[in-house]
């Protein structure tokens, strides 16, 4: 658990602009000016029209697709392209975008595609992140990207705003004690003012940055159009990835087991001098990555 170094390749410009910084702080959710350049959104929408092309079964599961970056420790057998979905995952004006909230020495974590189909993609129950991430202290601001324009007919996400101020994980039970079609494994049981949920409706290209304590939740896809989008999961390298400390798997879950999750260090240097890049790779610095 040495003090491996990536490449720093910050630009120099900010991503976000101050006010932009302030309301994420204060809603914990954002949907900034900034989107992907039109070529960047096409390789992404490539890279996702192979991946789910290529992967039927797992489409029919109605359940995200973890670890592209890293599919030799998928759930379930995945076919994709590691070295294309790193790369991705450390576009400049992304990272950039992430260093705008956390600071420049960051490490990516997660990878999941979220793909409701046509008519038949399911409800998530109102949840947060948190109650899972074996972060310390918990930061992981989540970066999702619109592949598809995602709107409240086909399941956008909504948020509870400044439900994250309390920086509590709430208490959630198994899915099947409250709705087996429920996409995801986990709901609230604690109280709050659904009324107050904004609809993150976002066009291709277009992005959410979220707080791992936000309540949010989606509906169903009642529409005839896919909703899909991209999840990456950054961390700042202040925290570490308690790998011994991982929370219990619940069950029917698609999502990668939290103990055995590779770690990238996708710039800057691991401040905590703590975080266990040899987990998940084949090398000792296999989770140290040269900037894009």
């Amino acid at each position: 658990m040495t003090s491996h170094v990536a490449s720093d390749a910050r630009t120099g410009r900010k991503v976000l602009t101050d006010a932009e910084v302030a309301a994420y702080e204060r809603d914990g959710f954002l949907r900034p000016e900034f989107r992907l350049p039109t070529d960047t959104l096409a390789e992404l929408q490539d890279m996702v029209a192979r991946l789910i092309a290529d992967n039927p079964e797992a489409m029919d599961r109605g359940e995200p697709v973890s670890s592209m970056h890293s599919p030799d420790y998928s759930v379930f057998p995945l076919k994709a392209n590691p070295d294309e979905w790193l790369a991705f995952a450390q576009t400049t004006q992304i990272l950039d975008l992430v260093e705008d909230l956390v600071g420049p020495d960051i490490i990516l974590w997660g990878t999941h595609l979220f793909h409701k189909a046509p008519k038949t993609g399911g409800r998530v129950n109102w949840h947060r992140d948190a109650a899972n991430y074996p972060i310390n202290p918990l930061a992981t601001p989540n970066v999702w990207i619109a592949v598809t324009p995602s709107t409240v007919d086909n399941g956008c996400v909504k948020f509870i705003p400044g439900s994250h101020a309390t920086r509590q994980k709430g208490r959630h039970v198994a899915k099947d004690d409250v709705d087996p079609e429920a996409m995801i494994a986990l709901t609230l049981e604690e109280e709050f003012d659904e009324s107050t949920a904004v609809a993150m409706e976002l066009e291709p290209g277009q992005l959410y940055i979220s707080d791992p304590f936000i309540i949010h939740g989606s509906d169903p896809n009642t529409s005839p159009q896919p909703r899909t989008g991209l999840s990456l999961r950054y961390f700042p390298a202040t925290s570490v990835y308690e790998h011994d400390n991982t929370p219990d798997e619940y069950s029917g879950s698609s999502y990668t087991k939290f103990s055995g999750r590779p770690l990238f260090l996708m710039r800057g240097i691991d401040r905590s001098g703590k975080n266990d890049f040899s987990i998940g790779h084949a090398t000792e610095n296999g989770g140290v990555l040269t900037a894009r």
